[in-house]
């Protein structure tokens, strides 16, 4: 069976996001803990059995302590928690790619459709303060940064921008700051990239929430054609239907989260026009506004 090869691209942050906001006194990891206490207490468990944690040193993270000595391995299991938790670009970043590697594990059902995330392409813009800490980041899961040029007036073509730096079959735009729910997301996904392959005139599906898929091939022919892409969402779809292809809109199924206390929740808004021909699901403007959103 042939592979299917997709290509991510995360952008900025969505409208409508959020920052953490720590109550007086309180640091980052302290917020977390609040807000997620429960699971904070599976995850001190899991360090005492897997990792071999002491006691005494999970009854002070319990309490929220800042500890700056201890076993590297523990360490890195705590900011994974913390920051799988915040609302920022490098969440994305690494649930992108820990799917990418679960789709490229043998066995499984990926045997039935060969679904390959091929690559991860994050465009941003200079941290102005010459700190290259997230680049580097990036660059270790193996996502491709692409640096944003801001000193061009006027709205930013992404597709137009970076299309020749696709090379799966189906693109995929989701936000910084999102959350993927591993095989969760693994499972949406086969379902979409089922009806692009049942359906060939299928080019654009958007979960009306906070991503949506391209048909690449789709894109292509409208730029041969010199069509020049908007950065709204509708616009596109617009252009699509025009060329004789076919939309797919679900209210029901987020390929992405982001969590309430982030201004998350869905966020669709009721105002915004749905695709002709479409159901009656509400399609978010786009939020490429905000491409270059540091996080």
């Amino acid at each position: 069976m042939n592979k299917i090869t997709m290509t991510a691209i995360v952008t900025g942050f969505p409208p409508g996001l959020r920052s953490p906001k720590p109550l007086p006194g309180e640091n980052l990891q302290q917020l977390v803990i609040r807000n997620h206490p429960q699971e904070w207490n599976n995850c001190l468990e899991r360090l005492k059995s897997k990792f071999h944690a002491s006691d005494a040193l999970c009854s002070r993270l319990k309490k929220g302590e800042t500890i700056t000595e201890m076993d590297p391995a523990i360490r890195e299991q705590i900011e994974k928690f913390m920051n799988y938790r915040l609302p920022s670009h490098g969440r994305t970043l690494q649930g992108l790619a820990e799917i990418r590697d679960k789709l490229l594990e043998p066995g499984g059902a990926n045997q039935l459709w060969q679904l390959q995330l091929g690559e991860i392409l994050w465009p941003r813009q200079k941290n102005p303060s010459g700190d290259m800490g997230a680049e580097k980041f990036a660059t270790s899961l193996g996502v491709t940064v692409h640096t944003i040029d801001t000193e061009n007036p006027g709205p930013f073509d992404l597709i137009g921008s970076f299309l020749n730096h696709v090379h799966g079959e189906y693109l995929w735009i989701l936000p910084g700051g999102s959350r993927l729910s591993g095989p969760l997301t693994i499972m949406s996904l086969a379902r979409v990239i089922r009806s692009f392959q049942e359906n060939p005139k299928l080019a654009l599906y958007s979960d009306s929430s906070y991503s949506y898929i391209y048909r690449t091939s789709a894109l292509r022919e409208l730029m041969a054609k010199g069509n020049t892409f908007s950065p709204e969402l509708r616009d596109n779809a617009r252009m699509l239907q025009e060329a004789g292809y076919q939309l797919a809109v679900d209210k029901n199924h987020d390929l992405v989260e982001i969590e309430s206390i982030y201004g998350g929740k869905n966020n669709r808004s009721n105002g915004i026009p749905t695709f002709q021909g479409t159901s009656s699901a509400n399609v978010r403007t786009s939020w490429w506004r905000r491409l270059l959103g540091i996080g």
